[in-house]
Parts: C-alpha cells; sequence; structure tokens
C-alpha cells in the first residue's frame, strides 16, 4: 500500500516537472520570438524611414529647378514625396523664415524685385517705410543690437548706402553712440518681439541688417505697401509605408557679397 502511494506521488511530481519544464520553455521562446520581431520591426522601421527622407530630399532638389509647387510624385513603389513652394512676400514676413539671424552675419532684404531669370529689376525701386522688428520675446529679449545698411538709387551705377545703429541697451548705446531702442511689445508676423524701428526709404534697392552682441529673430514690415518677393520657402514631405519625413528649406534670393559692406565706414549719429 505504501509502495502504490508512494510510486503515486513521484508520478505527480514528474508531471509538475515536465509542466514546469514547458512553461519555462515557453516563456523563453515567446520571449526570444517577441525580441526578434521588435528587431524586425525596428528594421524595417529604419529601412523605411531612410527612404522616407531620401525621397524627401529627392522631392527638396527638385523643386529647386521649379517655379511652381510639384505636388505628388512617386519615387519608387510604396515610396513618394509631395513638395510646395510657399514664396515670401507680401506687406510683412519673418524674415529668413523666422530662423535666427547670426550676430555680426547679418540678412538682406531686397527691395526691388528679380526677374524669372534672377536678374534685378530697376524698373521699381521701393518707397515707403520699413519697420523692422527683432528680439523674439519667447526666446528672452535677447538684446541684440542692430547695424542697418539701407542702399537706395535707380541703378546699380547710382546706388548709395547709409548706415544706421540702433541699440536696446541703454549703458551700451552710450558708450558705442549707437541711437537707443526702448523695448516694449510689439506683433508682426505671427511673433511677439521686443524692439522695432522705422527706416524712410525712397528709391530703395536693398536693405541689410545685421546683429550685433548676440543673435537674434527678425521680421520686417512695409505697412500698406507690399514688399518685393524674397525668396521662397520650399516644403518636401517624404513617405515610406507607414513612415514620414519632412524637410523645409529656406531659398533666399542671392545675397551681395560682404565687402560690399565691410569697407564702408560706419560712424553711428
Amino acid at each position: 500500500m505504501e509502495l502504490l502511494e508512494k510510486e503515486k506521488l513521484e508520478k505527480g511530481q514528474t508531471l509538475l516537472i515536465v509542466v514546469l519544464v514547458m512553461v519555462i520553455s515557453l516563456t523563453v521562446g515567446l520571449s526570444i520570438a517577441s525580441k526578434t520581431i521588435t528587431n524586425l520591426r525596428i528594421t524595417t522601421e529604419e529601412a523605411d524611414s531612410a527612404k522616407a527622407l531620401s525621397a524627401a530630399e529627392t522631392g527638396i532638389s527638385q523643386q529647386l529647378k521649379s517655379s511652381t509647387s510639384i505636388g505628388d510624385r512617386s519615387v519608387q513603389i510604396g515610396t513618394a514625396f509631395n513638395s510646395s513652394l510657399t514664396p515670401v512676400s507680401g506687406t510683412s514676413f519673418l524674415v529668413n523664415a523666422g530662423n535666427v539671424i547670426p550676430r555680426d552675419e547679418g540678412t538682406d532684404v531686397w527691395l526691388i524685385a528679380h526677374n524669372p531669370g534672377g536678374d534685378l529689376n530697376f524698373s521699381s525701386p521701393w518707397a515707403g517705410t520699413l519697420t523692422i522688428y527683432w528680439g523674439d520675446t519667447s526666446a528672452g529679449c535677447d538684446n541684440a543690437a542692430l547695424e542697418i545698411v539701407k542702399i537706395t538709387g535707380t541703378s546699380a551705377s547710382n546706388a548709395v548706402s547709409a548706415r544706421y545703429g540702433y541699440d536696446p541697451d541703454s549703458a551700451r548705446s552710450s558708450s558705442n553712440k549707437l541711437t537707443f531702442v526702448s523695448p516694449a511689445s510689439y506683433q508682426a508676423s505671427g511673433k511677439t518681439f521686443c524692439y522695432t524701428t522705422d527706416i524712410a526709404l525712397t528709391n530703395g534697392l536693398l536693405v541689410r541688417i545685421i546683429p550685433l552682441y548676440t543673435n537674434t529673430i527678425m521680421a520686417v514690415s512695409g505697412g500698406t505697401t507690399a514688399l518685393p518677393q524674397q525668396g521662397s520657402i520650399i516644403t518636401s514631405t517624404g513617405t515610406s509605408s507607414n513612415v514620414v519625413r519632412k524637410i523645409s528649406v529656406v531659398a533666399n534670393y542671392y545675397s551681395l557679397p560682404s565687402q560690399f559692406f565691410t569697407y564702408g565706414l560706419f560712424v553711428p549719429k
């Protein structure tokens, strides 16, 4: 009787061990399978991401050759791009599409139109008051000063330049002799700026705006007078399977060589 009970107990223990081994094996197998599936999904997404990025870059390069938006284009089966071109013009806009303007480098605001071939059209120089905004409040009012060079004339042969300087730091402006501008709150092109100044122009050809001391973000406005097109913002979205990659490029018109400006003597008022 005791032998029978012992034999039944041993069979129960063996069954329990077998079940435990099966459970452990199943757990390990599922873990390996899950990791394999995850790695495969990551690899696939990385490949699709690379394809989508490549498609977006293709859209940028193709759009640079066209003066109108291209729209949807297929690159290969399952991979495509959509590119668009948005002209930068109007009565007001963010300079350099709202990207930071590095200090001491500056950026140009064209006051004459460019012909389709890229040549300057001197037939209609701009006239009006150009308002310049800088110091984005969301960045804490960067306290940048500005050097502004305006170029006026009716042709390249009779163009003349004048320079101005503005500084929102009262202590600094007393030593650098730039014109002090009081901080306030100004709305322009969907952003709030800390500082502003006006430049009166007759036969305006170009204005170069150079941040001093620190980088800044700028916007310009011609009031009710539209400003010429400054270039375009190209946006290209690449897709591959379910992965989407987007690239935006600011395609401004060319700038005048910096030597044209650096050889002038800046004497603040």
